[in-house]
């Protein structure tokens, strides 16, 4: 799980910065954009609520 909200914290960010720094276009041009940033923050949201769920099995 935390490598998951790491890479999904890393790709949000390099998509933003591309959108912003090179494009020059802003969130509301890029409808997937919306799309990654919609689920990053659902990913990012659950992750602990998970990881706290996982920790409790022990094998």
């Amino acid at each position: 799980m935390d490598l998951t909200c790491g890479i999904m914290a890393t790709d949000l960010a390099a998509n933003w910065y591309a959108v912003y720094s090179i494009q020059h276009s802003n969130l509301f041009a890029q409808p997937g954009l919306q799309r990654l940033t919609a689920f990053a923050l659902l990913v990012l949201g659950t992750g602990p609520f998970v990881r706290s769920r996982l920790g409790h099995n022990t094998i």
